[in-house]
């Protein structure tokens, strides 16, 4: 069956799909959203096994906690080339499955060894990072050639919604099942979590857009190379790639120093922040359904400039709450609404424009390029956080600089011409664009 890209009548938006387009986006948003759940799941519950269960020490867990990101790292732009030279749909299954493999090892050797290793988590944690981004990059390529860039931002932004819904879930529950089973068997519920995704995307049914012959492609690392110098060619997407950056400075920032600073800078219990925490995927999904009013209200230059600014303002609230009172607990919350609600906008916004600007062809290593540079962000961010955050004052400082940072690059996109950026369709498609 040919790709049935596109939208009946000219309508926008999710409800202008073809039905059976419209029937593999709801598959694909449905897989991701177990999976996603399950992930939150060992987020929480891979460090907490290895804090009380092995009782690593503070390098022990930054080491754990940056495993997965740098392995990210290293293996996203290889996935990107891999992945505009095979197709989607069994990249998607294979990585699907072999997280479920990796993590499943844990619950098995907590069963046949008495307990796991950090080595052992150690890579579990590298594997599966490894396997997330190439999922990642393979899903967002996947969606770009199904759907056409005029429904693209309302799909990618029900996506992050619905993760934001899961990432409320599961972090909800993962205190629960570690409590009542340990960490072990909630990882093991993560695994179960990956084979339901992967055997829903085995029911996708679109062809996807034909690849371009073997005797068509340039060496490996030729077409390695071509994925940042084809994103960064268009003038529209250099602003965004720089804003990736930024946004990946700003979350490892977050992570190296928030709850420092809310532990013992605020004085918040372990109760207190996981809920402060969850309201993050509350506002995820509600920026999800909120993602095509804002940006039809403002143009999406203006949108996305404004939500980098609100990202910003959001995590400033941070070293500015006035310790564990209403006011300050309703301060963090206050972050957690802003900065995940219109990080879900800018998220989306950016990726649809990836998507309208750049070939099918070109949609993996894009997206493997805007992946690199945004966990380059994020590495930068820990290391940073990690020097000038040690004590609570420097915490607090981080988070300020995060915030700032988000600030000036929300201006600065906004002084640029993608600024000025009505609609999605006013911007030249990869067939329409001239080179800049």
């Amino acid at each position: 069956m040919a790709a049935q890209k596109g939208t009946q009548k000219g309508q926008g938006g999710i409800q202008g799909l073809s039905p059976l387009v419209r029937s593999d986006v709801n598959i694909l948003t449905s897989a991701q959203a177990i999976s996603t759940y399950g992930s939150f799941i060992t987020r929480a519950a891979l460090p907490l096994l290895a804090i009380i269960g092995l009782g690593i020490n503070a390098a022990e867990a930054a080491a754990l906690a940056a495993v997965d990101l740098i392995a990210g790292a290293l293996v996203s732009q290889f996935a990107g080339v891999w992945i505009d030279r095979l197709p989607r749909k069994p990249v998607l299954i294979a990585t699907d499955l072999l997280r479920a493999l990796l993590l499943g090892t844990i619950p098995l050797a907590a069963a046949l060894f008495d307990g796991v290793t950090l080595p052992h988590l150690i890579a579990v944690s590298a594997l599966t990072g490894m396997c997330a981004t190439t999922f990642d990059i393979a899903e967002r390529s996947y969606f770009a050639g199904l759907v056409n860039s005029s429904a693209l931002r309302a799909v990618l932004a029900r996506t992050l919604g619905i993760r934001g819904a899961a990432e409320f879930f599961g972090f909800g529950s993962a205190g629960l099942l570690v409590g009542a089973f340990g960490g072990p068997v909630a990882i093991g519920i993560d695994a179960l979590t990956y084979i339901f995704s992967a055997v829903l995307i085995g029911f996708l049914r679109v062809a996807e857009p034909k690849l371009p012959p073997a005797s068509a492609r340039a060496s490996f690392f030729r077409e390695l190379s071509d994925g940042l110098k084809k994103t960064w060619s268009v003038v529209l997407m250099r602003p965004l790639l720089i804003s990736t950056f930024v946004i990946g400075l700003y979350f490892g920032l977050f992570r190296s120093s928030y709850l420092i600073y809310v532990t013992n800078g605020l004085g918040l219990g372990p109760e207190a922040i996981g809920l402060v925490i969850a309201t993050g995927g509350i506002a995820s999904f509600l920026g999800g359904v909120f993602t095509e009013r804002i940006s039809r209200f403002f143009g999406v230059g203006r949108a996305i400039s404004l939500s980098l600014v609100i990202v910003g303002i959001g995590l400033t609230l941070v070293p500015l709450a006035p310790g564990a009172t209403v006011v300050g607990f309703a301060m963090l919350v206050g972050h957690q609404l802003l900065s995940d609600g219109f990080e879900t906008v800018w998220e989306a916004n950016q990726a649809a424009i990836r998507g309208r600007v750049l070939s099918a062809a070109y949609q993996g290593r894009a997206n493997a390029a805007n992946d690199g540079v945004g966990i380059l962000g994020r590495l930068m961010g820990i290391i940073i956080g990690g020097v000038i955050g040690s004590s609570v004052a420097g915490s607090g400082v981080a988070l300020l600089v995060g915030g700032g940072a988000s600030i000036a690059v929300g201006l600065f996109v906004a002084l640029s011409r993608l600024g000025s950026i009505q609609s999605i369709a006013e911007i030249p498609s990869s067939g329409e664009r001239r080179r800049a």
